[in-house]
């Protein structure tokens, strides 16, 4: 138990130090001005970003609405990585980065999202261009996450012996 106990915290830990490093090199022209409204999922039509990688807080989604996030120059074998939050739960995701990565957000709620761009052969091409497309419901979303939440309680009959 004690052993399966320190690997889900160095999981945890590797979890926390990746989103920290995301959310750290997002150069301060790719983030939203904030203010005390969410921005909403929609903002990310057509929205176009050259750097690094990218970081976006307080984005208002509802559950089903999808941002995708394309970079060029892009190499065959490379990807693209979403990192961030929502509430207490932990975001990551990836995809190819010659086709395009679509996130699907699972639940209502206020997410904050990160996109970097990860090499198989560990040399990150220069002038990196995002472009960002949505699917969205375009409607508010309150600041915090809907008490109902996508897990399922469970019944009360563990599994633990």
């Amino acid at each position: 138990m004690r052993a399966r106990t320190t690997k889900m915290s160095a999981i945890g830990a590797a979890i926390g130090l990746v989103l920290a490093a995301t959310v750290a090199v997002a150069p301060a022209s790719a983030s939203p001005v904030k203010t005390a409204v969410p921005s909403t999922c929609s903002a990310f039509d057509t929205r176009t970003v050259t750097a690094q990688s990218v970081a976006y807080t307080g984005i208002a989604m509802r559950g089903g609405d999808t941002i995708t996030a394309r970079v060029a120059p892009a190499r065959t074998g490379d990807y693209i990585r979403v990192s961030g939050s929502y509430g207490l739960n932990i975001i990551v995701g990836e995809g190819s980065a010659v086709t395009g990565y679509t996130w699907r957000a699972p639940a209502d709620g206020v997410y904050n999202l990160g996109w970097s761009y990860r090499s198989t052969t560990g040399t990150v091409p220069t002038g990196l261009t995002w472009t960002f497309d949505s699917t969205c419901s375009n409607v508010s979303v309150a600041p915090s996450p809907s008490p109902s939440s996508p897990t399922k309680p469970g019944n009360g009959k563990g599994k633990n012996k």
